[in-house]
């Protein structure tokens, strides 16, 4: 692996965003910005939810293992990009607040999920072709994005979502239940090549 695509609520950081609340304050029943870009209210309603993202990033939580994950990774020269729905704001937030680090960052003002072209645009930047890149991630949105650029899903199950897969009824190129977990996963890959 050459690039490793990060969602990241759900992923690297506990985030606990209260989508029913924000469902219902915004008067909406299915995929939050779906139904905020259909709307005529769009832009007051992006402000909402903003709002509850940056309330969100400033008690975040870093899952365990994820600094020592992206040190390996960096010190394997590996890319790392985050791909994330939520704004850029809330991201600058995190970032800061957990101290981490990326070789890209995309948030929901560049593109949205499923969309893959952040990831092509990531590929195409440093080089690396399909075979070499993977998308690692907790939702559905993570996993469709994967499928559309045509590479790996490396599937996060972080307690909340242990149906997800069945539910959604899709395969995970590989799943895993800690970061630490994926650690040796890829210390054992790199040292077979």
């Amino acid at each position: 692996m050459k690039l490793i695509i990060f969602d990241l609520d759900g992923t690297l950081v506990e985030f606990n965003i209260p989508v029913d609340r924000i469902k219902s304050v915004l008067g909406i029943n299915g995929p939050i910005l779906e139904e905020i870009i259909r709307s005529e209210k769009g832009r007051e309603m992006l402000k909402v939810l903003e709002s509850y993202e940056l309330e969100c990033a400033k008690k975040s939580r870093l899952y365990p293992g994820v600094k020592d994950l992206l040190e390996y990774l960096d010190r394997r020269g590996v890319y790392t990009a985050l791909y994330t729905r939520n704004s850029m704001k809330s991201v600058r937030v995190n970032l800061e607040r957990h101290g981490l680090e990326f070789d890209f960052v995309f948030t929901r003002e560049d593109d949205i999920k499923p969309s893959p072209l952040p990831v092509i645009y990531a590929m195409e930047d440093v080089g690396v072709d399909k075979s070499e890149t993977a998308m690692v991630g907790d939702y559905i949105y993570d996993y469709l994005t994967a499928r559309n650029a045509g590479i790996e899903f490396w599937f996060f199950e972080n307690g909340r979502n242990s149906d997800l897969a069945e539910r959604f009824r899709f395969t995970p190129d590989f799943t895993f239940r800690s970061h630490a977990d994926l650690l040796k996963t890829l210390e054992r890959r790199f040292n077979e090549h």
